[in-house]
């Protein structure tokens, strides 16, 4: 199926630098009350995706006051003529996943040259080996891609609509025959065509903002508005004999419609 998805207008404005500082940070954090994972990236100067995939087996819905969070050294690279992310990546020993957490702004298709993106450098190989011990896709993993999805396809809407969206996600994995994980149902293919428009446009790749995250964590946590649907459309923006217009509507939530 081609959920036929929306973006606001600004989906091809091109992408800033990424921003970071030169020097590397390498450092292990017990966890404080009141702390997460946000906040620990936050004080490191670095994109809280990148400490999510530097700890594959923490739950972010569930930081244990006391518990040991790493935070990954980083370094900043120059992007040269022929370069993507996963080249880069390559060249240090680093997964394109790690990149693409440490470089949640950057559209992996679409490199300026002498533009700079940020190498996760571990100091131990304790975090390889705990993605290599990994048998489950981590919850983190599903955050990111929720919350990406979520901002780029609900952006500019409301929480609830928002939450919806993430819902869709949520029960296309449960429904089987789209993907076992956010990611796999996020980036979909279907007769040769991606499942959403965001990915494609590589809008996907947007850096989500707060309230994408509470509406991500919402749905983790089982908040359900739209029960059932598997579709969700702008009709203002759908064409008029697109097979969405079939589905049994669940509800409207703002300028989205979510069908069965």
């Amino acid at each position: 199926m081609n959920v036929r998805s929306w973006c606001v207008a600004g989906c091809a404005t091109a992408l800033t630098a990424v921003l970071g500082v030169s020097s590397v940070f390498a450092d292990t954090v017990t966890v404080e009350p009141g702390q997460s994972l946000w906040t620990i990236a936050h004080a490191h100067g670095l994109p809280v995706q990148l400490v999510e995939w530097a700890n594959p087996n923490v739950n972010p819905l569930n930081l244990q006051v006391g518990s040991a969070v790493r935070v990954p050294d980083v370094e900043d690279v120059a992007v040269q003529p022929g370069d993507t992310l996963f080249l880069i990546g390559k060249r240090h020993g680093v997964s394109m996943n790690a990149m693409l957490a440490a470089n949640p702004g950057v559209n992996p298709r679409n490199l300026a040259i002498g533009s700079m993106v940020r190498v996760p450098v571990s100091s131990s190989s304790d975090v390889a080996k705990a993605h290599v011990a990994a048998s489950m896709p981590a919850t983190s993993s599903n955050l990111y891609w929720l919350e990406h999805v979520i901002h780029a396809e609900a952006g500019g809407e409301s929480l609830q609509a928002q939450i919806a969206v993430g819902d869709v996600i949520m029960h296309r994995i449960a429904a089987g025959g789209y993907g076992n994980t956010v990611q796999q149902v996020v980036f979909q293919v279907s007769d040769g065509h991606y499942q959403f428009e965001s990915v494609a446009n590589g809008y996907i790749y947007s850096q989500p903002d707060a309230q994408n995250v509470e509406a991500a964590l919402d749905v983790l946590k089982g908040e359900d508005v739209v029960p059932g649907a598997l579709v969700f459309y702008n009709p203002s923006q759908t064409p008029a004999d697109s097979w969405v217009w079939q589905q049994p509507v669940v509800t409207q939530i703002g300028d989205l419609v979510f069908a069965k």
